[in-house]
């Protein structure tokens, strides 16, 4: 189909357009659509972004473009030491914790070193450090163990057991529950092995021993006391200077053992060894962290011996 100003052939072509004879004007070319212009519309006042803290200083606001209003951050609480505890924590259950990892008292270093008990030659508990103890492990996930292990790591892994474990095994040296025996390993006394070596020791170290009594030893404090009565007669096997011993709540850490014992009849019995080492160990820590043992011969003017003040 032929239409207006067509060239005739590709050389017209040429010539024409190196000529500048080619017009397109709309009165020329029919194919022309006319069109208005593109104009992007105008924005709407409403979507403009304020500058929040312009308008709200020292308040922590953000532009929410959901409400289109500019709104508080909420600050998570972390629930640690201070003011920002969370309400769920028991306040029972923590102080229970921390006491569970103290490894500066009794209770804690008995509840650390539990985990790394060994055999060994000899009376008494044995302990001896296992970097494997503590260590996270699930033996069906590889990955995820490996994941852990290397946790574990970055927050001091073998090392912050280790330092532990020898805060709690210098808590039991110091109070001479125990000694360390070669080859890594320590034990802890039995009772009757805790008595003997403690029972030697002068009730009041700063006072000399006179033949008078005016200080006695630790063992003749003890022996005061098993053997006493308000009677002045000697106790039998279930009794003790004020009466029989109640339900016994005793024997629960490494360096203890229960004071009483039942029999199949219900009896209850003092085991008379726990008995000595638990008065000399209330005694002779008395000693260390006090200055002086808080025992005396004579008990308020009453010839019975006693403690004078907590154990």
């Amino acid at each position: 189909m032929a239409t207006p100003n067509m060239p005739s052939s590709a050389q017209d072509i040429i010539n024409k357009f190196l000529t500048g004879g080619f017009q397109t004007t709309d009165s020329t070319n029919p194919y022309i659509v006319p069109v208005d212009p593109y104009v992007p519309p105008a924005p709407d006042p409403e979507d403009t972004i304020p500058d929040c803290s312009a308008l709200f200083p020292n308040e922590n606001r953000v532009y929410d473009p959901i409400q289109k209003a500019c709104v508080l951050v909420e600050e998570e609480q972390t629930g640690d030491d201070g003011d920002n505890k969370s309400p769920e924590e028991d306040p029972t259950e923590a102080l229970l914790k921390k006491m569970r990892n103290d490894p500066t008292t009794g209770y804690g270093a008995s509840n650390i070193l539990d985990d790394y008990i060994t055999e060994g030659l000899g009376q008494g508990t044995f302990l001896k450090f296992d970097p494997n103890v503590g260590k996270p492990n699930i033996p069906l996930f590889p990955l995820a163990s490996a994941g852990l292990g290397f946790l574990d790591t970055i927050f001091g892994g073998d090392k912050r057991r280790l330092d532990k474990y020898n805060e709690a095994l210098k808590f039991m040296e110091d109070m001479s529950y125990g000694q360390s025996v070669g080859n890594d390993l320590f034990q802890v006394f039995t009772p009757t092995e805790y008595y003997r070596r403690t029972s030697g020791n002068l009730l009041n170290p700063q006072v000399p021993r006179t033949p008078e009594g005016q200080n006695v030893t630790v063992g003749e404090a003890v022996e005061a006391v098993i053997n006493q009565q308000k009677d002045g007669s000697y106790p039998t096997a279930e009794g003790t200077g004020s009466g029989r011993i109640a339900e016994d709540l005793s024997g629960g850490l490494l360096y203890t053992s229960p004071l009483t014992s039942v029999d199949s009849s219900g009896n209850r019995t003092r085991n008379n060894d726990a008995y000595r080492a638990a008065i000399a160990r209330n005694i002779e820590r008395n000693k260390k962290n006090f200055g002086s043992s808080g025992f005396s011969m004579n008990v308020g003017g009453t010839g019975m011996a006693g403690f004078t003040r907590g154990r």
